[in-house]
């Protein structure tokens, strides 16, 4: 099937069909038109510009599409200085943003979705060779998803970034379930103690939109749990809270109070089939008796079911915790190539 290709450089440029692309697909919430467009009204990681790439049929139907960002020197997990060294100091147009640890080929289901979607990563980088990029790729995709096949097919090659980890949330009738039937004894008394501690401490849970919440103590909480993993700045002052504000109703929190302060603020994004458990701060002192991250954990939990979607999403770092309390890892790799831009071709 012949396919035309199409690069806009804004989200609000292209119509409702992206939508229906994103629905059709299943794309997680990183695709949806808020968080894009929080994204770019106020990215949390520099971009040089801004790419979406639709991959149209005859009838200007969009049979796949992928937002990509042309960058230099953002590699928050040294996947570029350690794997392409030759590219530091360079730019890359890579696909999703590094805030995204879920990324995809959105592709429209159907008898045409593989040629769609070899379409679409030959588009990427006939874009990346024509803005002057050394590298580009997809980062943090599921080793096992349909990526893995095709991306090396088409001459990217694999370096492993992370483990990603979440829960089928149909395998329990909720978190109770979950609770006595997914959890060694030793957990689940931990988790038990810790709520019943938190309780008689006088913690109670509060959970709403993100609007709603107090951001800046969400981001101060949050920063300073980040810096035992030196990534403080991955909640920038200011430019966090505009962002989150953003996002609208996709957007939720979960703030554990002990009288007027608070003592955890989780942020929660949702999208038609998962609910995401996205970032969470936690004060590191004076919660004697019980841990504000495992109550937290827990009321974030209680939320995913509560959501009604089928998977809770917890994406990366403490796989210790992560293993213990039964959720299932995923290995998140990064494809990238080589590209020969423009420039250098006219001039080589």
């Amino acid at each position: 099937m012949p396919y035309s290709v199409r690069v806009h450089t804004t989200i609000d440029d292209i119509d409702e069909r992206w939508d229906d692309l994103m629905t059709a697909a299943r794309a997680p919430v990183f695709y949806r038109r808020p968080f894009l467009r929080a994204f770019e009204k106020h990215p949390l990681h520099p971009v040089l510009r801004t790419a979406y790439l639709l991959i149209e049929d005859e009838a200007g139907q969009i049979q796949a599409a992928l937002p990509a960002y042309l960058q230099r020197d953002v590699d928050p997990m040294r996947v570029i200085a350690d794997h392409y060294p030759h590219a530091v100091g360079r730019t890359v147009l890579l696909s999703h943003a590094w805030h995204c640890y879920d990324s995809v080929l959105p592709v429209r289901p159907g008898p045409g979705s593989r040629s769609a979607a070899r379409r679409a990563v030959s588009a990427l980088r006939e874009v990346a060779a024509r803005w002057d990029a050394r590298l580009c790729g997809i980062v943090n995709a599921d080793a096992d998803g349909p990526l893995g096949t095709l991306l090396p097919d088409a001459g990217f090659t694999g370096v492993d970034i992370d483990v990603g980890w979440g829960l089928t949330l149909d395998d329990y009738d909720g978190f109770d379930d979950y609770l006595c039937n997914a959890l060694k004894r030793k957990a689940r008394s931990n988790l038990r103690h810790d709520l019943r501690e938190a309780d008689k401490a006088g913690v109670t849970a509060h959970t709403g939109d993100a609007k709603d919440a107090d951001l800046d103590t969400f981001v101060r909480l949050a920063r300073a749990t980040a810096a035992k993993f030196d990534n403080s700045d991955y909640y920038r002052p200011g430019l966090f809270q505009e962002f989150v504000l953003a996002l609208g109703d996709c957007a939720g929190s979960v703030e554990l109070r002990v009288g007027d302060r608070t003592v955890a603020s989780a942020l929660t994004l949702t999208d038609d089939t998962r609910l995401h458990f996205w970032a969470v701060g936690y004060a590191q002192k004076d919660t004697p008796g019980y841990s504000p991250f495992y109550v937290t954990y827990a009321h974030v939990m209680r939320e995913a079911w509560a959501s009604g979607r089928e998977w809770v999403e917890l994406g990366r770092r403490n796989p210790t915790f992560k293993r213990r309390y039964g959720l299932r890892p995923r290995a998140l790799r990064g494809y990238f190539a080589d590209v020969v831009p423009e420039g250098e071709r006219l001039h080589g």
